[in-house]
This record gives C-alpha cells, sequence and structure tokens, in this order.
C-alpha cells in the first residue's frame, strides 16, 4: 500500500485520476499494456480507449465491445535504427491477437527516448 500523505498535492491527485483509469481499463486494454511492456520495455506508454467516439459509425453497429478503437504512444530504446513503418510492424505483430479479435483500429505513435529528448 502506497503512502499518499508523503506526495505533493498536484501528484497525489495524478496518482489518484491514473488508478481510477486503471480500475476502468478492459481485458483487451489490460492486454495490449501487458504485451507491449514485456516486449518493449516502453520509458512512456499511454493507451487511449477511443472507442466511445467510433460507436455510432456503421462498421460498430452491431458491435457489443467497448474495446475497437485503441491510440497508443509508447517511447522504446527498441524502435532505434527503426523506420515508422517497421516501428507499426513491431507493435501490429505483438497486438496480432487483439487486431483479429476485436480491436477495429489502432493509432500508433512510437518513438525512441532520443528522439523525445530532441524535441523537446
Amino acid at each position: 500500500m502506497i503512502n499518499l500523505s508523503i506526495l505533493s498535492k498536484s501528484i497525489r491527485t495524478k496518482f489518484i485520476h491514473v488508478s481510477r483509469i486503471m480500475a476502468e481499463v478492459g481485458p483487451v486494454h489490460q492486454s495490449i499494456q501487458k504485451k507491449l511492456t514485456n516486449a518493449l520495455n516502453p520509458t512512456s506508454l499511454e493507451i487511449i480507449n477511443e472507442s466511445h467516439l467510433h460507436a455510432h459509425h456503421q462498421a460498430m453497429k452491431d458491435v457489443t465491445s467497448k474495446e475497437t478503437h485503441f491510440r497508443v504512444s509508447i517511447v522504446s530504446d527498441h524502435f532505434e535504427g527503426k523506420k515508422l513503418i517497421q516501428r507499426h510492424r513491431l507493435i501490429y505483430d505483438l497486438l496480432n491477437e487483439e487486431m483479429a479479435a476485436s480491436v477495429h483500429a489502432l493509432s500508433i505513435t512510437a518513438k525512441t527516448p532520443k528522439e523525445i529528448s530532441e524535441s523537446n
């Protein structure tokens, strides 16, 4: 158990917010997070379920899953020396099961730590 009283108010608020989000993620989100984390050891990983933004689309008419559209932003040393298409293929290969079963769309931003530091 984490003693939240030792954290600053802003960090405490962010921790609580992230904890709530983590409690609300579904099995597909969890699977994406686990696979990307285990394979790519990211320094940063953000997975956003955007399914609610697409629920009204004709292609989603008879779909009952609440986990069909995701946006992934990932920073990893594993992308060093790889072109954008190679990075995307790597991620799609890792998430092959999810793409075949329930994920309809995946938006990817994949960068190296060096690219992030150079952009700041």
